[in-house]
């Protein structure tokens, strides 16, 4: 994490200040929450949608803030430590990132995708680690907020990074991006996540592609070949010709590809360039994943033993294509995020299972804008290929998922909730039963409490 004195804050951000203590003191670490501040942080109060996190300064101090960013407009500044002064908070915690992550002696990886970003970034940092100190985003850090807090917990040791960054609209990862300032930048692929926001696919592949604009004069960017949207992206982008670019994928026109995709009991085996590997994952999609991953970590120096090894003990976000077993009941919890394409690697995970019984519970998919229905409706329909015994249904638009498989899916119980408990009433004596549940739908669905829930009653 940042450890720098208040004098070198001030002057990381050119800013004015209130010495209400002495400006040689250090500060360790920074901190938006005041309830989650420790000794010697930095104190960034920021402006929510419901919260003005100067109204907590007090609690902040009492928890051992050091300094604290406060903004002009806001009255009443505190008396007990040093208050630096700047027009914006978001923008100067921006700002310090920045700074700081040029003060640093590292390789950063820079990670984007519409789906398999965090299983990318989880799977490369682990690979990594073998080799280098390596750090990662943790959690969900990786909007405007969180990127630059990712960049503010890195030490000075860190020998690698690999921070996952996100995007809702164009323009967001060209600025997240210059902030991050990646040696290297993966594209996991393009999916309909967002389509509501960018209106088409072939936008949401140009703001994928912005995460180029951060890339070093020796820049790598290793992007999905098997999506001829990205390939339109990257020659519409005209990327300098000193930037590298690497395709992977299953067709053999990538640079690499990969190739014997098996879904184990205990994970995925798969080849990239004659070398067999085992990942310590479910998902054939994961196979993808590592692939980029194997890019980066080769390009960064690593020997296949390291990458091998990097594989084989991946240290997993949670919510992500999780296995718990609960009494004789399977239940493969992926309930962090969902849209059509992630739904569908889901399902077809569960499909390598050899287990006599299999449950889908299908929750909505949100941020897919005027075709919503339509593109649920499709997700019932594309599942009919699978042998599940039940798909089961909950949400406002998860009904038109129900439609769909309804309608293609002729010995396939299919049943819709309108909320968790009926749904959680309906589930529990599957716990008793020889079986396996799949959980699936978009965070603010919270489909996740289904799974404590069930957990936690069979304890």
């Amino acid at each position: 994490m940042i450890i720098r004195s208040i004098d070198a804050i001030i002057r990381m951000l050119d800013a004015d200040y209130i010495e209400n203590a002495d400006i040689e003191e250090k500060i360790q670490g920074v901190c938006i929450d005041s309830r989650k501040v420790v000794e010697g942080n930095l104190y960034i109060p920021i402006h929510g949608a419901n919260n003005n996190g100067h109204a907590y300064v007090q609690q902040a101090i009492y928890n051992g803030a050091r300094a604290v960013l406060w903004e002009r407009r806001e009255a009443n500044p505190p008396k007990e430590i040093v208050v630096i002064l700047v027009d914006d908070t978001t923008a100067a915690l921006q700002q310090l990132a920045k700074a700081y992550r040029d003060q640093l002696n590292m390789k950063v990886v820079g990670v984007t995708g519409s789906n398999g970003k965090t299983s990318t970034k989880d799977i490369l940092a682990s690979v990594l680690a073998k080799h280098f100190i390596t750090q990662k985003t943790l959690g969900n850090y990786n909007n405007e907020i969180g990127v630059p807090l990712t960049l503010l917990s890195l030490s000075e040791n860190c020998e690698a990074a690999v921070v996952e960054m996100g995007m809702e609209n164009l323009q967001e990862l060209s600025f997240l991006t210059q902030i991050v300032r990646p040696d290297i930048a993966i594209i996991s692929n393009v999916g309909t996540a967002h389509l509501e926001n960018l209106g088409t696919m072939e936008n949401i592949a140009r703001a994928k592609m912005e995460i180029t604009e951060g890339l070093g004069e020796h820049g790598l960017l290793i992007y999905n070949g098997d999506q001829q949207l990205l390939r339109n992206a990257a020659i519409e982008k005209q990327i300098p010709g000193c930037i590298k670019i690497r395709t992977f994928g299953k067709d053999e026109q990538n640079d690499v590809v990969v190739h014997q995709v098996h879904q184990l009991p205990d994970g995925l085996c798969f080849s990239i360039k004659d070398q067999v590997y085992h990942l310590d994952m479910i998902g054939k999609h994961q196979a993808m994943n590592a692939t980029a991953a194997w890019i980066a970590a080769r390009a960064l120096g690593l020997d296949e033993e390291e990458i091998a090894q990097g594989f084989a003990s991946v240290e997993k976000t949670g919510l992500r294509n999780e296995l718990v077993r609960v009494n004789q009941c399977l239940i493969l919890n992926d309930s962090y995020k969902s849209n059509p394409q992630s739904a569908l690697a889901a399902v077809d995970t569960m499909e390598e299972f050899d287990i006599p019984y299999k449950l889908a519970v299908l929750g909505d998919m949100l941020e897919l804008g005027e075709t919503s229905d339509m593109i649920h409706y499709t997700l019932g329909k594309d599942i009919s290929s699978y042998h599940l015994q039940e798909v089961l249904t909950i949400g406002d638009m998860a009904c038109y998922i129900a439609q769909g498989a309804r309608d293609n899916m002729e010995h396939t119980l299919v049943r819709h909730f309108t909320d968790k408990e009926e749904l959680l009433n309906y589930l529990r004596p599957y716990m008793h039963k020889e079986c396996m549940l799949l959980v699936k739908g978009s965070r603010g669905m919270k489909l996740d409490e289904v799974v404590d829930e069930l957990v936690k009653e069979q304890q």
